[in-house]
């Protein structure tokens, strides 16, 4: 017969080990869980503060560059964007319909935004964007054994904007390669036709020995008139000047001279200019006003030549205008300009192939990541498809700071538009975080 005493069994250490391990395994594997989802957690909250910041950022842009748009449009549009980015992500992750149908339910739920329009005098006015959000970020199952199944993580995001006469500094990133000396559609104005000579072979009109009129088989040089077409490096130096003038115009709106408009323009613009074929060009660094910038386009070769890669360019650009590097605060700041917009102008008719005639993937990547980098940095990237193929479309789509920032052009007419309405975009909006 077995006897049981309590006193016994407390003072038994037999056994203690397993016994112990047993009451502790669940805690030591939820605390590994929990190392686990602080970084995720993280993470996913410097994600959602991004997504926060670009869309913001949009909102404010988007109001300081359209008369029609209500604040309600505005906060619409700002909720549109945060939310359609997460949707992304999470559908990227593999989540099911019913489960990204619920994750918009609360994101809708969770997220406010206001915007807020206020006169500062005459036709010039400021643009706010602010927006909350909460989002419920699911925890591993290993934590889920301590009794935690989701953690809430809020960000916060504000955007200014302002329209009229703001400070900026552009860079223009321009295409110079062999195929920006090909035709578009669009007729010369100035000079319609044109006289062409070129070696043609059969028979043609010539005289026999005697004089007299004979019809002849061979080579012979022929002239004709044909249609004299722009080309797309003429059509490129047009385009700029418009975004010039435009320029110009937003610095001193009620000044009619070109000449007082550069002056007034050297208090508010700095403008630098760099091109590109599979090799770099020598640029003209940012200098105050236009016409600098503008001698330099209106410099590119008639007949360039060339393959197509704009990496070596884009490094150039965003050295000059990188937060990091201070330069441009300081210029701006000695004409008493606390505040100014950095942009970088991307066009390309093509793709990126570098020195050959086939695209190049390395070099379009790489394009992307410097675009991304420039966005990073809270520089706006505007970029111009100019007569593109496929993949220099979904480049440029890419590098763009939004699809209001993107434009393609399969004209001439639509070139000078793009880049004129650039000007006016750039002059007029000064957008920045303030979160």
């Amino acid at each position: 017969m077995i006897s049981f005493s309590l006193p016994r069994l407390i003072k038994d250490r037999g056994g203690n080990f397993g016994m112990m391990t047993a009451l502790l395994l669940p805690l030591s594997i939820g605390v590994g869980g929990m190392a686990i989802d602080l970084t995720n957690v993280m993470q996913q909250k410097s994600d959602l503060q991004s997504m926060a910041d670009a869309a913001t950022l949009a909102a404010a842009a988007k109001l300081s560059t359209t008369d029609a748009m209500t604040e309600e449009q505005a906060e619409e549009m700002a909720k549109d964007y945060l939310i359609g980015q997460k949707l992304q992500e999470l559908e990227q992750q593999g989540l099911t319909k019913e489960q990204l149908a619920e994750a918009k339910a609360e994101l809708l739920k969770s997220t406010e935004a206001e915007a807020t329009i206020t006169s500062t005098g005459g036709s010039s006015k400021a643009f706010v964007v602010k927006m909350n959000s909460t989002y419920a970020i699911q925890l591993n199952p290993l934590t889920q054994m301590l009794g935690f199944k989701t953690v809430p993580v809020s960000i916060a995001s504000v955007a200014n904007s302002a329209r009229e006469g703001n400070a900026l500094s552009m860079y223009l990133v321009l295409d110079r390669s062999g195929s920006m000396a090909w035709d578009t559609t669009t007729v010369d104005p100035v000079s319609p036709t044109k006289t062409v000579t070129q070696d043609a072979y059969g028979y043609y009109a010539c005289t026999d020995w005697r004089g007299r009129p004979a019809t002849c088989y061979g080579w012979y040089t022929e002239t004709k008139t044909v249609t004299n077409y722009v080309t797309k490096i003429a059509a490129l130096k047009a385009a700029a000047s418009v975004m010039f003038t435009e320029l110009l115009k937003a610095s001193a709106p009620d000044v009619a001279s070109a000449n007082l408009q550069q002056e007034e323009a050297k208090k508010l613009i700095r403008v630098g200019a760099v091109s590109y074929t599979h090799q770099t060009q020598k640029e003209e660094p940012p200098a105050w006003g236009t016409t600098k910038a503008s001698d330099y386009v209106q410099a590119l070769p008639e007949q360039p030549t060339g393959g197509t890669d704009a990496t070596g360019a884009l490094d150039i650009a965003f050295a000059a205008f990188k937060s990091a590097n201070g330069n441009e605060a300081a210029q701006h700041k000695t004409k008493g300009n606390d505040n100014f917009g950095r942009f970088i102008v991307l066009m390309t008719d093509g793709e990126m192939t570098g020195n050959s005639a086939n695209w190049n993937q390395a070099l379009d990547t790489k394009v992307r990541a410097q675009c991304q980098t420039a966005k990073d940095d809270k520089i706006t990237v505007f970029t111009v498809a100019f007569m593109a193929p496929d993949r220099g479309k979904s480049l440029l789509k890419a590098c763009a700071s939004g699809e209001e920032n993107y434009y393609e052009s399969n004209d001439m007419t639509e070139l000078v538009k793009a880049f004129g309405d650039i000007g006016r975009k750039a002059a007029k909006t000064a957008v920045r975080l303030t979160n």
